[in-house]
């Protein structure tokens, strides 16, 4: 994706050889095939494993008995040594540690099917290696090592000694600070109730964060972590940081504030505060039993962040599927009625309306938001949930229900509560839901990292797949390899999504920019439930849409979900041109194939996405040169933000073909920001945006 701008990015390259699917980490033990011997029991020195095709070198040094690790990219350190190891109760595992054994070599052959993400099928080799280390004390510990073309991974693997509590954690990730500061994209950790809704770019400075910049919040920094960091041979990297592999045995993790010494960062591990979960729950540090292990922590790396957005590490090294028959599992898209329409769940009336446009639009759902359980008729007679199912069936759908996921982990009144956090009482709830015919359930305000409320997740996971129920979770921690582990979790929130336009302030404003940052990094590690397209002006006239039509409209392609909830309300989506009404009814929700071309976090996006023998090429425009700083959009300080234009040219070789009809969903001009509709026929296509702009291309 080339661009008429000084400086662009330049067209898409890999590290290995160039490929359609670009080859990245490998997953678990189970799928590991003997390799090529490398062992050496006992001996002195760093112990590395060296991906396939010798592009990535992961390397473990406890030759001091302190274990680091340290990635280099065809012998060039990009990760410089970075701290590993963890203390319990009764050990510490972070120093006086000797190598026992080497490990050898092997090779991992990963082998699975997506029903929803950016791919459809991942085919890839990695390497890997388990070393096995002992404390003074003759406690064992082992680290299991994974290096692939584009990223390594690690996980500590501790055998059966009773239960434990993990009193700190000392890994963490070490950069370089590049002369101009880098940059770090990041969510700030919300205190008690994490939500994963921050902003990546500080509003009151307006400045992209510098690597080692503190966060906004005392908690610190989010998974996933994109940093633009620089080499030993001072050559430009990125990086994308995050976790995979949670199962509820251990807590989901983040970044304590980054440490900054000698030139060089470091983000430490972080685990949940004690007082999460209304302080319920349990403490925050994780308590373990039996054999365990870490999660796995992967460092994707790239020259690109347009590469690093194309990674599936978070599945890659996720546990395999646990849904033996997947063949109920239906991706797709819904009506969503609360963010124009906060009290429709609570009318038959308001509902209808909503199902009536699900039926026109063709979308096989419909979500009933909060406070379902409390809809009355015109009347004012209460309406059973037998009639709200009966009545989504005469129009062909199905039904996705809201639940709060309260418990003693909220304090949320949200109704219906306390259905789904007993398992019996939920047991209960799914089978009555799955005798009706409901589809599936939004589960919501979870708003903890803790332990148990992650194990909570994975039992609500396991029943809804008895029943046969798709998932849909809210306010709750980031994907960290789920819609692998359970492929009927069909979206995921954890990030500012568009419920941000029903508010008074205006945050809007911040939208265009932030798109551009998760897209690449919230988005890249599992499925965003963003709720797409509005095309209203706004739903608060405080806080109006900055963004045009095209680029609303671009975010069906641009934002990935298995589950996308239409946010907008039926007169909007029906007054449409045939051609928009066609668009929204038929773009995918589950992709083949993706290709992101042009990345700047904050500034722009470009991706490329194909189902079948369709490429969908969406771009959006979210350079921001000017924001007020504060909030009060009637406060005589308060400005609207500016934006400026951009020109884009897609060349079709870049997806392998070489002239192509397509229907493009444009800006008018750079400075006419309504959305117009063509149809052209050509091997190249520039494309104007205007300031919060985008664009979209069906070939």
């Amino acid at each position: 994706m080339n661009q008429s701008t000084p400086g662009g990015l330049p067209r898409r390259t890999v590290i290995a050889a160039a490929s359609a699917a670009v080859p990245l980490i490998a997953a678990g033990p189970a799928q590991a095939a003997a390799g090529s011997p490398s062992a050496a029991t006992g001996s002195a020195g760093p112990i590395a494993v060296t991906s396939p095709k010798g592009a990535v070198t992961l390397t473990l040094d406890a030759t001091t008995g302190t274990p680091a690790y340290s990635i280099a990219v065809h012998g060039t350190l990009v990760v410089p040594p970075s701290p590993l190891g963890l203390a319990l109760d009764d050990a510490d595992f972070t120093t006086g540690l000797t190598v026992t054994d080497r490990g050898r070599t092997r090779r991992a052959h990963v082998r699975y099917e997506l029903l929803q993400g950016k791919v459809a099928r991942v085919r890839k080799t990695a390497a890997t290696r388990t070393v096995t280390l002992r404390t003074a004390q003759g406690l064992i510990v082992q680290a299991e090592l994974w290096a692939d073309e584009e990223g390594a991974a690690f996980r500590l693997r501790f055998p059966d000694r009773g239960a434990r509590t993990v009193t700190r954690e000392t890994t963490g990730l070490t950069l370089t600070i590049p002369a101009d500061g880098g940059e770090q994209f990041t969510q700030p950790y919300t205190l008690k109730s994490p939500k994963y809704q921050e902003w990546y770019v500080p509003r009151a400075d307006h400045t992209t964060p510098v690597l080692g910049k503190a966060t906004t919040s005392t908690g610190g920094a989010s998974f996933p972590l994109l940093a633009r960091t620089e080499a030993a041979d001072g050559t430009e990297w990125w990086v994308l940081a995050s976790e995979s592999g949670a199962d509820g045995t251990y807590p989901a993790c983040h970044l304590r504030q980054p440490v900054t010494s000698g030139g060089r960062v470091t983000y430490p591990i972080a685990f949940p505060a004690d007082d999460e979960a209304l302080g319920n729950l349990g403490p925050g540090t994780p308590r373990v039993t039996g054999a365990w292990h870490t999660p796995w922590r992967f460092v994707a790396v790239a020259k690109t962040p347009a590469q690093l957005a194309d990674t599936t590490l978070a599945t890659d090294l996720a546990v395999p599927s646990k849904v033996r028959d997947t063949s109920w599992i239906t991706p797709g898209a819904a009506s969503f009625s609360w963010l124009t329409a906060h009290d429709s769940p609570t009318s038959l009336e308001q509902s209808l309306r909503w199902f009536d446009l699900a039926k026109a639009m063709g979308w096989p759902y419909a979500l009933v938001d909060a406070k379902w359980d409390t809809m009355t008729d015109a009347s004012g007679a209460r309406v059973p949930l037998e009639r709200i199912v009966a009545e989504a069936g005469r129009r062909g759908l199905k039904l996705f229900l809201w639940f709060n996921s309260g418990g003693e982990n909220n304090d949320s009144a949200s109704s219906p509560r306390d259905r789904i956090a007993d398992r019996t009482v939920r047991r209960a709830t799914f089978r009555s839901l799955a005798d009706l015919g409901v589809a599936g359930v939004k589960a919501d305000v979870w708003q903890s990292d803790k332990q148990q409320l992650l194990a909570r997740q994975r039992e609500l996971l396991e029943d809804a797949a008895e029943f046969r129920l798709h998932v849909v979770l809210h306010n709750t921690t980031v994907p960290r390899g789920w819609d692998r582990t359970y492929p009927h979790l069909l979206g995921v929130e954890a990030g500012i999504a568009s419920e941000y336009y029903a508010n008074a302030k205006p945050y809007a404003d911040q939208i265009p920019e932030q798109t551009t940052i998760a897209a690449i990094t919230r988005n890249a590690v599992g499925a965003f439930d963003y709720g797409t397209t509005l095309l209203s002006p706004y739903v608060d006239p405080a806080n109006p849409r900055r963004t045009t039509a095209a680029h609303e409209l671009a975010l069906t392609v641009v934002y990935q979900s298995g589950f996308n909830g239409y946010a907008d309300s039926p007169d909007t989506y029906l007054a449409q041109p045939a051609a928009v009404r066609e668009l929204l009814s038929t773009v995918p929700v589950a992709w083949d194939e993706t290709r992101h071309l042009a990345a700047d976090p904050g500034g722009h996006l470009v991706v490329a996405r194909r189902k079948g023998r369709t490429w969908y090429v969406a771009g959006v425009n979210g350079r921001t040169t000017s924001i007020a700083p504060g909030l009060d959009s009637s406060a005589p300080a308060y400005f609207p933000p500016t934006g400026e234009a951009r020109e884009f040219t897609l060349a079709l070789h870049e997806l392998g073909l070489t002239r192509a009809t397509a229907r493009l969903f444009t800006d008018t001009s750079p400075t006419d920001g309504t959305l117009k509709l063509t149809t052209r026929r050509a091997s190249e296509f520039t494309i104007p945006t205007a300031p919060f702009g985008g664009f979209l291309l069906v070939i």
